[in-house]
């Protein structure tokens, strides 16, 4: 199975960066995800900090901006590096390695952020949770990224409805071109909207690992349980109402909370009220079966369903935010 990595490094191209021109406007965007996540400035300033993918490097501008003491980079990819080598090369307190996660031995770190990597990491996620988890100190933060079908069905159609017009003989550039006046408008109507119209068709719509195997918050947090304790999350969606003399150690709170609230990551235009957890269940089986169609139909698979038309202007919640303690 093919990986983000792979991709990448088969095109050599990094299709994440970011328009940061505003830059006042994108530290404001940063600090309001990390205030969701429950970390404040005083959580970075002084603290050793690691990111895992950091891509171009627009978000660890902020990161570093809140001044850590050490701040280490780890990216695999060479075209993303050169970035983050142009930018960060010069800075004191920043190290960049173009290792990937398996061979960095750094470890006891106060605060791990890996955002867009595990979502669609497929077979390997557990083993990637885990190697992340080794390198958070006791005490320390992680901050993961998660993605299932219910938040991706949206763009899974999208991706459905470019079939008709992608060309297998064409090359990467070629199909980028003929599906941009496509997305275009669709990508028109999220007014936040900060990487490129030709980045976003890559990465989302022709790269083969973003039909693949997904990673949910449930995945998640079944899978660090005992290690790693839910502190925030983005959209703040999961709800405690546990007494704090009756809390007990876990995580099944904010699994539960999840399934009955998980049927609002299908159009980020909506919040509705809390559902039964069987109702959204049987909504994740439909987008999960919706998508392994796609996925088989991009494999040699004939297509279960036609798609003739899409609304431009909806979009799913895509990825969530997890920040976690680790506790043991």
């Amino acid at each position: 199975m093919i990986t983000m990595l792979d991709f990448y490094r088969e095109h050599a191209v990094a299709p994440v960066k970011q328009d940061i021109t505003d830059l006042q406007a994108h530290f404001q965007r940063r600090a309001f995800l990390y205030r969701q996540l429950g970390l404040w400035p005083m959580s970075i300033e002084g603290k050793d900090v690691l990111e895992v993918g950091p891509g171009t490097g627009e978000n660890a501008r902020y990161t570093l901006s809140l001044k850590p003491a050490k701040y280490l980079l780890v990216e695999p990819n060479a075209k993303a590096w050169e970035a983050l080598e142009a930018a960060f090369g010069k800075e004191e307190n920043v190290y960049i390695s173009g290792e990937s996660l398996e061979k960095f031995e750094g470890s006891d770190f106060d605060v791990v952020l890996c955002e867009g990597l595990l979502g669609l990491a497929g077979r390997d996620a557990r083993g990637l949770l885990d190697a992340l988890g080794e390198k958070v100190k006791v005490g320390g933060i992680l901050v993961i990224t998660c993605i299932d079908p219910i938040s991706q069905c949206a763009d899974v159609l999208r991706r459905a409805l470019a079939q008709q017009y992608i060309k297998k003989e064409a090359s990467l550039q070629e199909n980028v071109q003929i599906l941009k006046p496509i997305f275009t408008p669709h990508l028109a109507t999220l007014k936040s909207m900060t990487r490129s119209v030709e980045d976003w068709i890559v990465d989302n719509i022709l790269n083969p690992a973003s039909i693949g195997p997904t990673f949910s918050i449930p995945d998640a947090l079944t899978h660090v349980e005992g290690r790693f304790e839910v502190l925030g999350c983005s959209p703040r969606f999961l709800m405690d109402w546990r007494w704090y003399k009756d809390g007990q150690p876990g995580n099944q709170w904010a699994i539960d909370s999840y399934w009955k609230n998980c049927h609002n990551l299908l159009d980020y235009r909506k919040v509705e009220p809390e559902k039964e957890e069987s109702l959204n269940r049987i909504l994740m089986s439909q987008c999960g079966l919706q998508r392994s169609d796609l996925c088989a139909y991009e494999h040699g698979a004939a297509l279960c369903y036609e798609l003739n038309q899409l609304d431009p202007a909806w979009f799913g919640r895509g990825q969530q935010y997890l920040s976690l303690e680790r506790v043991s």
